[in-house]
């Protein structure tokens, strides 16, 4: 059916969408069909994080807030050490059809969940010992909920790996709800870093523990599990496990070399970027389940030009953000215009998170550990070799360029690896 011939607008837009196919070379119906949930969440949850940068940078002191942007970061380093790539082989293997992959993943997750949790706690007694008693409290509500936000969360990946994208966005909204509900109402009687941290994360808490036994009564996932699951899951834990502790030391340095007014700065001048780089996050999450049905040459030969298209799409994105941020900070930021300039270099961030977040979900359907350790882990080692004396000489801007130089050398280790795997399987036969 051509579009014109198309009567209802649900047909004109099938019509439309499988019309567009000859010109993507991607079935374009999917990925709307799975776009369009996955981005209704982000939308939402992109309006509601922005909300709350504004209510946090004019309602807290820059010192209370760059504090807590810094208890968010120690809580995303003791995630780190969760096993948080368990999602993405639960979503390979329960795409294969093995759904005990789930309650296997969680179990997995919860039992690892009690090292970070020990970490954490002798952590807060260090800074308990040396008087520092908001980040030992606020480590002390890091061990008892971010295992448990991490494991819990994973219901998110079986969904996925089912395309039940649409329960996904349900299931998803009923946290986001709770979540951004519970830290609004707190900001009206709360000016507390430690105390603001502990509802995000006891809410978090809950909330994910919540949906997490709704789809187990729904779903009833069977027993049916990968031996091979657990392994992967494993290795990509490890490689994403570095990758987050070390991607997120750059606040905890730009808060122990600068302080807290600085971090605040740099928060929410990567803030909007970064959320922005994750608009098309959604491109990977809809192809890994199709790619993990698909061979390796089939994989080479369809990615190369639809990187290329992303880039592109991807770049204005970064160009329209770089001429809007001004505007946006004067109107909604207007005690942090300094963090104006670094925002704006920062906007290349959203095409260069695009692109290696869609090279990583190639890799990882493919099930290249060797080609996703170099991505993974040599990635956030360059960026620690950069960011450390590039903070130190230039400041701000100099931890801004180190992100981006990193983000685009692994670009083009990744590129460089897609081809060089294609050229030695095909030695091989």
């Amino acid at each position: 059916m051509s579009p014109g011939m198309a009567s209802t607008p649900k047909e004109r837009l099938h019509a439309v969408l499988r019309w567009s196919e000859r010109y993507t070379k991607t079935d374009m119906v999917y990925l709307f069909t799975a776009g369009w949930w996955v981005n209704l969440n982000f939308v939402i949850v992109s309006l509601l994080s922005l909300l709350l940068s504004i209510a946090l940078a004019n309602l807290l002191p820059k010192e209370t807030y760059g504090l807590y942007q810094y208890l968010l970061s120690l809580s995303a380093l003791v995630g780190a050490l969760m096993l948080g790539g368990m999602g993405n082989a639960v979503t390979q293997a329960v795409a294969r059809g093995y759904e005990g992959a789930l309650r296997s993943a969680v179990g997995v997750q919860l039992r690892w969940g009690m090292v970070p949790a020990l970490l954490s706690l002798v952590g807060a007694g260090y800074y308990f010992l040396h008087g520092n008693m908001d980040v030992a409290f606020g480590l002390g509500c890091i061990a008892v909920a971010t295992p448990l936000v991490n494991a819990f969360s994973t219901y998110n990946a079986y969904l996925t790996g089912k395309r039940e994208f649409r329960q996904s966005f349900y299931y998803s909204s009923i946290v986001t709800g709770a979540y951004y509900a519970a830290i609004f109402v707190s900001l009206l009687f709360l000016r507390s870093a430690p105390l603001l941290l502990l509802v995000n994360l006891g809410v978090n808490a809950v909330a994910s523990a919540y949906v997490y036994w709704l789809t187990l009564r729904r779903y009833q996932p069977g027993t049916a599990t990968d031996p091979g699951m657990i392994p992967y899951g494993s290795h990509l834990s490890v490689m994403s496990g570095f990758s987050t502790l070390l991607s997120q030391l750059d606040s905890v340095l730009v808060f122990h070399f600068l302080g807290p007014v600085p971090l605040a700065v740099y928060s929410l001048a990567t803030a909007i970027p970064e959320r922005a780089g994750g608009a098309f996050n959604f491109i990977g999450t809809a192809l890994l389940p199709k790619l993990a049905n698909h061979s390796h040459d089939h994989i080479r030969q369809n990615i190369l030009p639809k990187l290329a298209r992303l880039a592109a799409l991807s770049a204005a994105g970064a160009i329209a953000y770089a001429v809007f941020a001004p505007f946006l900070f004067h109107l909604v930021f207007p005690q942090y215009a300094s963090a104006i300039p670094y925002t704006e270099a920062y906007a290349l961030i959203i095409m260069l998170m695009t692109v290696l977040n869609t090279l990583t979900t190639v890799f990882v359907a493919m099930g290249k550990k060797r080609e996703l350790y170099a991505l993974t882990v040599g990635n956030p080692v360059v960026l620690l070799v950069f960011q450390v004396p590039l903070l130190l000489t230039f400041g701000v801007m100099g931890m801004i360029v180190a992100r981006m130089a990193a983000d685009a050398l692994a670009i083009v280790v990744g590129m460089v690896l897609l081809v060089r795997d294609a050229s030695r399987e095909t030695a091989l036969r």
